[in-house]
């Protein structure tokens, strides 16, 4: 028996020595610390092959360069459907930036979005359909641009209560009514200039005020607080599109419009009920977590889909915080800021959705590159940061002697020191430390650092900053077992 008892005690021994701890694959704060911290700032994860080194990494969000000056700015959209063209809308002015020599052409004034319900449903939106014909609605008004020429507003049997939003579909210009939100209306085939007295339709399948309209496939999607209808085009002669069978959906309603976007055969947006949703089908599913929601209370922006380095990501910006990144590729959110000390908003306010990866800068009249190989956002050295997952010790103290971070860093940037901290009260205060590990010179692309005498914990929290880019694979430490 004394036999048994001993095997026993010595399998209930926590181990001595290095031991592997958890990385973080996601920014998941939530509202009691205690539970979880977990923080990925200007960093994101990426699952490996399973015979990689590790399972999963944690990789640098790109810094932003400059790609063109368009206008005084900030950037509030932009659109790319024009091979060969980008139309980009900079303070109130459309312009046209050839896409091989770069050059900017300024199309005119087209006013700011104003009127309507909510603020929530201002926004500008461009639809740019074939033969270069270009239409911006800036709420109630719409313009035209005709092959790269002056707009000019739309005025021929325009609606007295204005435009909401605009949509190419399958040669059509499709409005949505600002003032008469229950109505749509669509131009004639290939001219937005003319808007017929027969192409006017109810949104009426149940009360809503819709917000905004965006294409999907084969369908036309109309959404509202209180849901959407689906519809598509019939090809009937007297009006061409029908609700489609079973395409009305209230399990959820748009929350704030300016948040909808979509990727592929998916759409995202922030739903009325404060949750995020990505649509599957005519269903939605919900992407967001308990801590994504509880962090909306910051208002929203603007809502974006882009894809980098093989991630496909839907961003969501926030006044006065740094922006929240859903990644499809893991199916869990980061964070990323443009200021140096983590806490500020985002640079980017919309994204290409072909070639490289062009964001519309928020603040100024640029259109911004992301670039991998460098670690900064137009100049500055932005905090990268990584909060791991709690540790518990039990109710004995630990004592951690040493940890260890294997990273690479390197690249054409210049690398930094590596800050570590650490709170042991849940991640609420971090006193602990700071230790600062140098990693070296910039053609030292391959790095283990560490630091030592870490003291004691029942309940500890590590974090890792810097404010260069750099890759973690894996973090160890030293942790010995107390006796109270």
């Amino acid at each position: 028996m004394s036999d048994t008892l001993t095997a026993l005690r010595t399998a209930l021994t926590p181990k001595q020595g290095m031991r592997r701890i958890p990385l973080s694959l996601e920014s998941y704060r939530h509202q009691a610390t205690q539970l979880s911290s977990k923080r990925l700032l200007n960093c994101f994860a990426e699952q490996e092959p399973a015979d990689a080194r590790t399972a999963a990494a944690i990789l640098p969000v790109p810094g932003l360069t400059d790609f063109v000056a368009v206008g005084p700015g900030p950037i509030f959209a932009q659109n790319w459907d024009r091979p060969g063209a980008i139309y980009v809308i900079s303070g109130t002015h459309l312009y046209l930036v050839n896409g091989s020599t770069l050059a900017v052409t300024d199309l005119g004034d087209v006013g700011t979005p104003s009127g309507g319900f909510s603020p929530d449903f201002l926004f500008y939106s461009i639809a740019v359909g074939t033969g270069g014909v270009a239409v911006v609605c800036s709420p109630p008004n719409a313009y035209v641009s005709v092959d790269g020429g002056p707009v000019a507003l739309i005025t021929t049997t325009w609606p007295s209560y204005g435009a909401s939003s605009v949509a190419f579909f399958q040669g059509y210009y499709v409005f949505t009514g600002q003032t008469s939100p229950d109505t749509f209306f669509v131009s004639r085939l290939a001219d937005p200039t003319m808007v017929d007295a027969l192409d006017f339709a109810s949104l009426d399948a149940f009360p809503n005020v819709i917000g905004r309209v965006m294409p999907l496939g084969d369908d036309l999607w109309f959404g509202g607080p209180t849901g959407w209808e689906v519809w598509y085009n019939a090809g009937n002669a007297d009006f061409p599109f029908r609700r489609r069978p079973g395409g009305t959906l209230t399990q959820t309603g748009l929350g704030v419009a300016k948040t909808l976007d979509k990727w592929g055969n998916h759409l995202y947006f922030h739903g009325e009920d404060n949750i995020i949703y990505r649509s599957n089908g005519y269903t939605f599913e919900r992407i967001s977590t308990h801590a994504i929601e509880a962090s909306l209370t910051t208002g929203l922006t603007t809502g974006y889909c882009y894809s980098q380095l093989g991630h496909v990501t839907y961003c969501l910006g926030r006044h006065g915080a740094p922006a929240l990144c859903y990644d499809e590729s893991t199916k869990v959110w980061h964070e990323a800021s443009s200021s140096a000390d983590g806490t500020g908003e985002w640079r980017p306010s919309c994204a290409s959705k072909f070639g490289p990866t062009i964001f519309g800068d928020s603040i100024a009249g640029v259109l911004l590159l992301a670039d991998p190989n460098v670690s900064t956002d137009r100049g500055i050295a932005v905090t990268r940061q990584v909060v791991l997952p709690p540790l518990y010790a039990g109710t004995n103290r630990a004592f951690c002697a040493r940890l260890e971070i294997e990273m690479e860093v390197g690249g054409s940037y210049s690398p930094s020191d590596i800050v570590l901290d650490w709170s042991d009260d849940g991640g609420v205060t971090f006193t602990g430390g700071p230790r600062t590990m140098n990693v070296g010179s910039t053609l030292e692309t391959r790095k283990r650092v560490y630091a030592t005498r870490l003291g004691s914990f029942r309940n500890r929290v590590f974090r890792v900053a810097a404010t260069h880019a750099f890759t973690i694979f894996a973090v160890d430490a030293d942790i010995t077992a107390g006796n109270h």
